[in-house]
């Protein structure tokens, strides 16, 4: 039988570490001068945003768009998706405003229809990148 202490969350200790990274941001005096240079934020803005992006497919599907307009059938054979649930998550990324489409004829295209997008997805990609 193994036993783990408290310390010990099964993370090799990287909930420590982003523990301690986190009081060191916190105890820096600069916080509140980077609060006042930054602003104050749309708590209800920036909460719809995020839960949009919440969901690992919209997630999957915004990073492919971030590259350029794509058709649903293009997007489902990238991401290995079936056609309805790609088409359910676009829906819910156009309600958000995060994406828009144009129709060509009986294809339908996506695009990135945010500027916030445009300037998120790359910190996500330098935060989050893939080994």
């Amino acid at each position: 039988m193994t036993t783990t202490s408290d310390n010990d969350s099964g993370l090799g200790g990287q909930a420590l570490r982003d523990d301690q990274d986190f009081l060191d941001i916190q105890s820096e005096s600069s916080a509140p001068a980077l609060h006042d240079a930054l602003g104050d934020i749309d708590i209800e803005g920036a909460t719809l945003f995020l839960r949009a992006l919440s969901n690992q497919n919209r997630l999957a599907l915004v990073n492919e768009l971030i590259e350029g307009e794509r058709t649903v059938s293009e997007l489902a054979d990238t991401l290995r998706m079936r056609q309805p649930a790609v088409s359910q998550q676009l829906a819910r990324l156009r309600e958000s405003g995060i994406v828009e489409f144009r129709r060509d004829g009986k294809t339908v295209y996506y695009r990135i229809a945010s500027a916030q997008i445009v300037h998120f997805l790359p910190l996500l990609q330098q935060h989050f990148p893939t080994e």
